[in-house]
Formats: structure tokens, sequence, C-alpha cells
């Protein structure tokens, strides 16, 4: 008994020793990466320092130094392409020696890049083996998704700490309408009923960050629908990360008249670490249909009821039944140019329908 009170009694006292006489380890410095706008381009120039021109915020950086104390580190960069495989190294830059006087410090790659600047790096290498010829033309890096890397090292070279990030560049080259109507130099243009269709197309290099510029113009008066286009005063323009809109039925767009005929178009804003570069997909245009007047038979208000009753199920309960006018819980009443919104906008999915009685 008294053997083991002495053994317990020696592991405390070199324990309490060895926490007295140790030296307390240094709070060690943190960097963390984050995505800033989307970029679907990246170009080669991004990551050069020096030069002159427009230059991107692909990531911001922040530094943590938790002892608030200045501290004398080095930054590097490095990019490599991960996918397609195999990971290839495109970019490796170094900054010089800087000191960290703040407890906190963000900063971005163009920080990096900036020449003079006090994070600038100044000892860089690009392995064009790792480029294809386009990349080499253009100046812009292949589809596919980069791993970005940024390490903190003291002034002893020791690494103290590393971040990585992940972004996914794919190039749009082409965007194709599928309706309403047909391409304008390719005959009259096809008549759809109701002045609320929808529009649908499809675009190759697909990105989370795509944004579609969907533009109507009225052709009436115009000698082209080209001329229409380029000049005419739109009845709708609207921005969008879907393939397909609806046209609102609301004061947000100019109503579409029956027997009218109108032209549309959509770009995809192809987001670069520059300016936006257009993909300009085809002109098609189409003529409402005369028919389409609210409470013609037929008409947009008909089709509009119709599809709502199928997606309800009651297509059958209700065949043949005209809408003509609706009535809330309230007791107040809509006109048929209201309610022809209000299908609308459920058909677009801005309002959902929580139940139906019929009686």
């Amino acid at each position: 008994m008294r053997a083991f009170f002495r053994v317990l009694s020696a592991a405390a006292l070199l324990s309490g020793w060895t926490a007295w006489d140790a030296p307390a380890a240094a709070a060690q410095v943190q960097v963390t990466l984050r995505p800033l706008a989307p970029v679907e381009a990246i170009f080669i120039a991004d990551l050069l320092p020096g030069g002159s021109g427009l230059r991107s915020d692909l990531l911001g950086i922040t530094l943590v130094n938790p002892e608030g104390q200045p501290r004398t580190l080095e930054m590097e960069l490095t990019v490599a392409r991960q996918d397609p495989s195999p990971l290839l190294e495109i970019f490796r830059g170094t900054t010089d020696p800087f000191v960290l006087r703040e407890p906190v410090r963000h900063l971005t790659t163009r920080d990096l890049v900036a020449a003079g600047g006090d994070f600038a790096i100044t000892d860089y290498a690009v392995n064009d083996a790792a480029l294809d010829d386009e990349a080499l033309r253009s100046g812009r890096l292949p589809e596919g998704t980069y791993l970005f890397t940024v390490a903190v090292r003291s002034a002893e070279g020791t690494v103290l700490d590393r971040d990585e990030l992940r972004i996914t560049v794919s190039y749009a080259s082409r965007v194709d309408l599928l309706s309403p109507g047909a391409p304008a130099d390719a005959g009259a243009p096809p008549a759809v009923p109701g002045p609320t269709p929808r529009f649908l197309w499809s675009a190759d290099g697909e990105s989370a960050a795509a944004r579609y510029r969907l533009r109507v113009v009225q052709v009436d008066g115009a000698a082209s629908a080209v001329e229409a286009m380029q000049a005419g005063f739109p009845v709708w323009e609207t921005v969008t990360s879907a393939t397909s809109a609806l046209y609102p039925a609301s004061v947000q767009a100019l109503r579409l008249e029956p027997g009218a005929t109108y032209a549309w178009q959509v770009t995809r804003e192809l987001g670069t670490s520059g300016a936006d570069e257009p993909v300009e997909s085809p002109i098609w245009w189409f003529r409402v249909d005369g028919a389409g007047a609210p409470g013609a038979a037929g008409g947009a208000l008909e089709l509009q009821f119709a599809a709502l009753l199928r997606a309800l199920g009651l297509s059958g309960e209700l065949e043949g039944f005209t809408p003509v006018s609706a009535t809330l819980e309230d007791g107040r009443v809509l006109p048929l140019t209201t309610l022809e919104e209000l299908l609308a906008a459920i058909a677009a999915g801005e309002l959902a329908v929580l139940s139906v009685r019929v009686r």
C-alpha cells in the first residue's frame, strides 16, 4: 500500500514539474479561403503578378494571428487542375516576406497579383505543358475543376497552415431556343395561344452560376425581327438562372396583344474575371393568336384553367366548364384579368394551391 502511494506521488510530481517548466507553444497563424463572386471563366493573366488591366477577386483570403504580435510570414499560392484527372499543377507563386501585424487580415487574390503591394507574389512559374493549344491562344484555362491552395510559412520556411478551395469552370458556346415560335428567318411566325406563353431554351456548359437574359420585343412596325430586337423597346426583359420563364400576366411586363407579332432572344451572360462575355441565341418569333383574349373560346384563360385542372386531377370532373370569375374567401370577386394572373402565377410556381373544393 505504501509503495503504491509512492508511485502515485512520483507521477504527480513529475507531471507538475513538466507543466511548470515546458514553454507555452506559440499560437499558429491560420489561413482560410472563401469564394467570392461566381466566376465561369478564369484567365491565366488573373494569376500573374504585375501588369495592368482589370484583375479578378477570385478568392477571399483571411489570415488570423491569434497572439496579435507582429509575425514575419510568406504566402504561397498554387493552382492545379484536379478534374479531369490526373492532377496537373498550372501555377505556383510565392510572396516576399511580409509582416502581419493585425489579429485578423482580409485579402483577396487581387492583393497577391497587385504589383508593389505588401502581399504581392514576386516569384512564380506557369506550367505551359499542362495547357492545351486553345488555352495558350486564348489565355483562358480549359474547362475543369481547379484546386486553389494557399499556404502560410514562417520566416524560417515552416508551413504554419494551409487551406484549399475548388472552382469549376464550364464555358457556354451556344444557346438553343425551344419554344414558343420558330426561327425568325424560317418563314411566317407561328401562332401561339394566349398572352402568357412559357419560354424554353437549352445551353451547353451548364454551371450553377449561369445567368440568362431573356428579351421579348414587338416586331410590328419594324422591318424585321432582327431590327426589332436590336432597336425595339422590350415588352419584357428578365434575368434568370433557369432555362425557362413564364411570361408574367402582371405589371412586370406589357400585355401581349392578340394578333401581334413578337420576337425573343436569350443571351447567356458568361461570367469571367473581367467583363461578362455574352453568348447569344438565334432570334425566334411568334404571333399571339387572336382568340387569346381573356374569356374568348379557346383563349389563354381556358388553357390555363384546363392545365390547372389537369395538375389537380379534376379535368374529368370539370370538363367543359368555362371560368367567368373567381370569388375569394372573404367574398371579393376577382375580374377575369386578375383570375388570369392568378392562374399564371400558380402555373409558374409563384403561388401554391393548398386545397380545392368543388361545389
